[in-house]
């Protein structure tokens, strides 16, 4: 079932919706996601439910519109206002219609909603849903750094994620993260909430880059010669480790900055620098040592000054820094020190 990782979520601890008033189940269901209208097709509903959990920038939610009851559900403006919603049911039986194409969906697959792209659907009376609401403006970033321009399209994907395809394939271990993730409530550590912060960026990246969409073409052009956008990649990563010298970079967050695999990255430093990224990276961090060390009064001592540039082994860090620059970081601050004592003072 595509959406098991998320039935240990729990979501009945966070009702935000739990009524048998059809307009107060459209009211708030629809503030919560898009204004929509209901119709029951056959039986009568026993009552709505709706449960929401954040998990950072994204939105995790459990969605039941009606027991006892067959509904046509239509967004009020025919569309997704800003934002991408990712379908996983969990129960019963639903039929999406994207522009009169009609695409049957149960527990065992997946769809996509995109905005802008018209679409409602007809549920059975037990169909249940686990929605991830992801905004626009993350696919909108993360299409401009794997594109490396401007603006970012209108983009639309191909709304069936099937089991076995390279789309779920890549989404599955998010999903599973996400899950965990909303599980824990406020038990959550702190390296756990840094790394849900990069959650929704992997996880637009990834749509982007296994998904289809109409823009595929672009961020998959055919190999120009000579590397021709290496260049290109290497200084963002460049800057994006640089933003970041003091801290914990594993070589796999920089390269998902990038929007490349983490062997594409490594072969167009090896290609363009001779180095890998994280031999660039400490070097980097030598440098920014040495030109603090050499600031005349610079007065911290040597170790925090190492370890504010991200080197948490000062006897490696000593070892690195004698082979880079012939010297110790003692004796680079000797040498300012002496320097200074030999400035002449004007009369």
């Amino acid at each position: 079932m595509i959406a098991a990782p998320f039935a240990s979520v729990p979501f009945a601890q966070h009702p935000l919706v739990h009524t048998a008033d059809l307009d107060e189940a459209r009211h708030r269901i629809g503030q919560a996601l898009n204004p929509y209208r209901l119709q029951v097709l056959r039986g009568r509903i026993a009552h709505c439910r709706l449960e929401l959990l954040p998990c950072g920038p994204l939105s995790l939610l459990r969605l039941r519109h009606g027991y006892g009851a067959d509904v046509a559900v239509d967004p009020t403006c025919g569309t997704l206002d800003g934002y991408y919603l990712l379908v996983l049911p969990t129960l019963g039986h639903a039929v999406f219609q994207f522009g009169g194409r009609g695409i049957d969906v149960s527990p065992q697959g997946a769809v996509i909603v995109s905005p802008g792209r018209r679409f409602h659907f007809t549920a059975s009376r037990d169909y249940e849903q686990v929605l991830l609401r992801l905004e626009r403006r993350a696919i909108d970033d993360a299409c401009r750094r794997l594109t490396a321009e401007d603006e970012a399209p209108a983009l639309c994907f191909e709304p069936v994620i099937a089991p076995h395809t390279p789309g779920w394939q890549a989404l599955a271990p998010l999903l599973q993260w996400v899950a965990r993730c909303a599980g824990l409530g406020r038990g959550r550590s702190a390296a756990q909430a840094a790394l849900l912060a990069q959650t929704e960026v992997l996880l637009a990246t990834t749509l982007l880059l296994h998904q289809p969409h109409e823009q595929a073409a672009r961020l998959w052009p055919a190999p120009l010669p000579g590397h021709a956008r290496a260049p290109q990649a290497i200084r963002r990563a460049q800057a994006y480790m640089l933003e970041h010298l003091g801290d914990a970079v594993p070589v796999a967050m920089v390269a998902s900055h990038c929007g490349l695999s983490v062997r594409r990255l490594q072969a167009l430093f090896q290609d363009e620098c001779g180095q890998s990224p994280l031999q660039w990276l400490r070097m980097q961090r030598l440098q920014a040592v040495r030109q603090a060390l050499s600031q005349p009064g610079a007065g911290a001592p040597v170790g925090e000054t190492a370890l504010r540039f991200g080197f948490t082994h000062l006897g490696e860090f000593s070892r690195a820094y004698r082979q880079a620059f012939g010297e110790t970081p003692q004796q680079t601050r000797g040498g300012t020190y002496n320097k200074l004592c030999n400035l002449s003072i004007p009369p």
